[in-house]
C-alpha cells in the first residue's frame, strides 16, 4: 500500500531546473533508500516533502491527503517527520528532557519544563528510549553525549511525535564503525512499525537497510528496484560507469 506519492515533481531556481518531472511512490512499511551523486536532488526532494521548500509544479500525496505546497509545521502534524545531517538537539538539556520537549506542542522548550507531563509521556519515553538505546543515559546533559548517541536522540525526539514516515539526511555520517552497526540494527528495528525515507552515500551501509533504491539522476528518477537490482541496471552502470559509489 502506497503511502506517500509523490507525482511529476518539478523545482526550478530562477532557470536552472534542479528536480524534473520525478515520480516515486513509497510503500508503508518499508524503508526507502534515496541515492544519486551530490547534485542530484536528494536533498531537495526531502525539502519539498516536508514544505521547507515549495514545487514549481507536481503533487505530493499522503495517504490520500494532497499536502504540495503546505508549510513545514502543517505537513509535521500530518505525520512526516524529519532528521537532518546536522543534529539539532537542547544541548544544554538531559536527554530526557529533549525527549520530552519534542514531545510536547509546547513550542518554548523552556517553558516544557514547568509544565506537568503530557498524557502518554512515560509510555512514549520508554519505548522510544529503548529503541534508541539510550535508556541508561536519559539524565545526561545531550552536550556530552558522543556522537552517534547524539544522532540518536535527534531520531528519537522526531519519533516522540509518532511520525507516519520518518526522513533521515544521512544518519551515519561520522559515526564510528561500532555506530554505525547499533544504527543498522536500530533502523532494521524502527522500519517494522514506519516507513522510511533515507538519503544516504554509503552503500555497505544501505546494503544492511534498504527494501528499495530509489536512484536519482540530474534531479530525475533514474531506477528503482532491491539492491541487487540497482547495482545491475544497465542505466544505472551506464550513468555512474567509473564511479565509486552510487
Amino acid at each position: 500500500m502506497g503511502i506517500l506519492e509523490i507525482h511529476n515533481l518539478n523545482k526550478s531556481f530562477g532557470g536552472t531546473h534542479v528536480i524534473n518531472d520525478f515520480s516515486l511512490d513509497v510503500t508503508e512499511l518499508t524503508l526507502c533508500c534515496l541515492v544519486g551523486p551530490n547534485g542530484a536532488g536528494k536533498t531537495t526532494t526531502m525539502d519539498l516533502i516536508t514544505g521547507r521548500q515549495k514545487p514549481t509544479s507536481g503533487r505530493i500525496v499522503l495517504r490520500d491527503d494532497d499536502i504540495t505546497g503546505l508549510g513545514e509545521h502543517e505537513i509535521a502534524q500530518r505525520g512526516i517527520g524529519r532528521k537532518f545531517q546536522v543534529p539539532a538537539v537542547f544541548r544544554e538539556l538531559s536527554v530526557r528532557q529533549n525527549f520530552e520537549v519534542s514531545y510536547s506542542q509546547e513550542v518554548n522548550p523552556f517553558r516544557n519544563m514547568f509544565r506537568r507531563q503530557p498524557a502518554g509521556f512515560k509510555s512514549r519515553l520508554d519505548e522510544v528510549a529503548t529503541l534508541t538505546g539510550l535508556k541508561d543515559r536519559l539524565h545526561v546533559e545531550a552536550g556530552l553525549l558522543s556522537h552517534g548517541e547524539t544522532q540518536w536522540l535527534e531520531i528519537g525526539m522526531v519519533l516522540m511525535q509518532n511520525p507516519a514516515i520518518l526522513l533521515l539526511d544521512e544518519p551515519v555520517a561520522g559515526m564510528t564503525e561500532s555506530e554505525i552497526e547499533k544504527t543498522i540494527v536500530f533502523l532494521n528495528q524502527l522500519k517494522k512499525n514506519h516507513t522510511l525515507i533515507v538519503v544516504e552515500h554509503d552503500m555497505s551501509f544501505v546494503r544492511e537497510i534498504a527494501d528499495v533504491v530509489t536512484v536519482m539522476h540530474m534531479g530525475s528518477f533514474l531506477a528503482q528496484g532491491k539492491l541487487s537490482e540497482i547495482e545491475n541496471n544497465p542505466k544505472v552502470r551506464e550513468v555512474y560507469l567509473g564511479e565509486p559509489e552510487i
